[in-house]
């Protein structure tokens, strides 16, 4: 599947209320092409750490569903956030990998043990795992299983080898990102955990 097929198709299935948190590199082009409504934060520098990043939201906007769209690269260079996600207070996290075995952002080297099985590990660290989708429509259904069940769920997804989406800077500096990011997740925040959140505009939240 395409990067940017499988991002829409999520983007449609979930709809406008989850957080989105995109690793580092080719997840974050990905959404940002999309302009999905979604309060989303792009992963920036370490690479490494979105999981952290997305375990904390997950736990400081409960109820709220969020989703980590991962980069293999990213994930595998901190393979203990698997242990971390499921040790952690009961939270509503749905974590999708991008897995095309290389790391694009340095021009498309292949990825150290490229061929793991990272439901395995994941499944391993005691996540529920759904099944690999191959099709567009296999990904709306997996979609639709993230939440079927309170609690984490991990979905890799095989994307296409295809050219590294990377040209010059991004329009919005880190900083400019974050505070972009924020000020979206306050307008679409739930007022209470009783009522049911609002839509907000319809921004991203800046690029990566």
């Amino acid at each position: 599947m395409r990067r940017e097929v499988a991002a829409a198709t999520i983007a449609a299935a979930i709809g406008p209320e989850p957080v989105v948190v995109c690793s580092l590199g080719s997840t974050s082009r990905a959404w940002a092409a999309i302009d999905a409504p979604n309060a989303v934060h792009f992963g920036s520098d370490p690479m490494g750490l979105a999981g952290s990043v997305a375990l904390g939201l997950a736990l400081a906007v409960r109820p709220r569903r969020v989703v980590w769209l991962a980069g293999d690269g990213d994930l595998t260079m901190n393979l203990e956030v698997l242990l971390a996600i499921s040790g952690a207070p009961q939270c509503e996290l749905a974590v999708v990998v991008f897995h095309n075995g290389r790391y694009e952002t340095g021009g498309g080297h292949p990825l150290a043990g490229a061929g793991t099985d990272l439901g395995v590990l994941a499944r391993g660290a005691g996540l529920r795992v759904i099944d690999t989708p191959a099709e567009p429509d296999e990904l709306t259904a997996a979609c639709g299983r993230f939440w079927g069940e309170p609690g984490v769920a991990f979905c890799v997804l095989d994307i296409e080898v295809e050219a590294a989406p990377y040209g010059g800077p991004g329009e919005h500096s880190g900083a400019e990102a974050r505070a972009m990011f924020q000020r979206r997740l306050r307008e679409t925040a739930t007022p209470t955990t009783d009522e049911a959140p609002t839509a907000g505009p319809s921004t991203s939240g800046g690029n990566p």
